[in-house]
This record gives structure tokens, sequence and C-alpha cells, in this order.
């Protein structure tokens, strides 16, 4: 496994490391290729992270931010990944930083999904999270469209996701498209979820998408836990 494992004691501490290796990250493409990509994923955890990043020294103005995944809800609804995003990401230092949303059509997810996949900008670093049931993205257990997303033969970098659990149907990135991605962080936290990333370490299972992620071989993987 191409794994790196950073465990901290404290949340503070995970956020100041954490946010440093995506500067940095991001910092380098940037110098080598004059731009960087970066995607990002929504939930609670993502925050504090965002929040310190927004202030963090690089340039943002050679960075292209877009989401993993998004629920399929108007850009102002509480449940945006995109709202989340500029809210805490895009304002500091970052609001120099160019962002493109997946919500375009909020009466409309098919057209949504074709603009979404007229992204053709390289992912210089996936920051993904991970639910107690093992997803990511939106690349739920049992979701009726993960075995198109988890293809290897997939070619469309965003499909439509109908989770069985979840609230909202989703846009997510697929496998191949988050495999793309030149670096990948998965940034976790609790006791429970380190349970579930060792069961996903075993091999992989549709049951945990994560596991899919956890098993490559082709991409760095930086995990970041606290307790």
């Amino acid at each position: 496994m191409h794994i790196s494992w950073h465990e901290f004691a404290a949340g503070a501490e995970y956020v100041q490391a954490l946010v440093g290796k995506i500067a940095a990250t991001l910092t380098r493409a940037v110098d080598i290729h004059g731009r960087a990509g970066l995607a990002v994923s929504g939930g609670r955890s993502p925050i504090p992270i965002f929040k310190a990043l927004s202030q963090a020294s690089l340039p943002w103005e050679a960075v292209r931010i877009t989401l993993v995944d998004d629920r399929f809800v108007p850009v102002e609804h509480p449940d945006s990944n995109e709202r989340l995003v500029r809210t805490h990401l895009l304002h500091n230092k970052a609001a120099a930083a160019q962002f493109t949303g997946l919500v375009s059509h909020p009466d409309d997810i098919k057209a949504s999904v074709r603009q979404a996949n007229q992204q053709t900008d390289r992912i210089t670093l996936a920051l993904l999270g991970m639910g107690d049931d093992g997803h990511t993205a939106s690349l739920f257990p049992g979701a009726l469209q993960l075995t198109e997303c988890l293809a290897p033969d997939t070619e469309s970098r965003y499909l439509h996701v109908t989770p069985l659990q979840a609230p909202h149907e989703r846009i997510s990135m697929t496998l191949n498209a988050i495999l793309s991605a030149e670096h990948l962080i998965l940034a976790i936290s609790g006791a429970d979820k380190r349970h579930v990333l060792n069961r996903a370490a075993q091999g992989t299972n549709p049951a945990l998408p994560i596991s899919y992620i956890v098993n490559q071989t082709g991409v760095p993987l930086d995990v970041y836990w606290h307790a």
C-alpha cells in the first residue's frame, strides 16, 4: 500500500500539519507547472481545515478548486458543499483562487453532471473524507450507480449517485477520477473511523468503497488522523 500515516493527539496539531501539507503540495505544483488543482470534500469535518487553509500563504491565483462531490441542492441550501467552500475556504488569501462548483443547473441533475464533466483541469491533490459506513466522496455502499463509479473503464469524471440511506441525490467523482489526482489525502478522526479504515485495508470490497482508495498503489495517499 502507498500510504503514509500521520497521527495526532489534538485537532489543532492535526489541522496545522494537514494545512501545511496541502499548501506545500500546491505550491510545488505551481512552481513546476504554473498552476495547481485542488478537489475538496464537504461535511462538517473540513470546516476548521478550510478556515486555516484560507489563511495559508501560497500562490492562490494559480490554484483551481473544485469539489470531490456535492449534494444536488441549490447553492444556498445548508447541505450544499459549494456553500460550505464559499463560506469557509474562499476567503482571506484563498479568495484569489478560482472555483468551479458542480450544481450548475439546480433543476436538472443530468445537465449539472454534463457540465461538471466539462472540467479538464488536472487534479494536483484531492482531499477526501470517510463516513462510518466506509463511503468516500459520494461513493456509498449499495448506491445504485456504485458499480459504474468503481469500474476501471469508467471514463466520466463525475456521475449522478443515489445513496440508499443518506439524503439528497449526489454528483460524485468516480474512482478513476479520484485516482487521476497526483496526491490523495484522507482526513479522518476518532476510533470508529480508524477501525473502519483498518477493515478497508484488508482488501477491496464494495461494501466499503474507501477500500478502493486504501488498496490502490498508483497514487500516494497520506492519511491524517486524530483521536
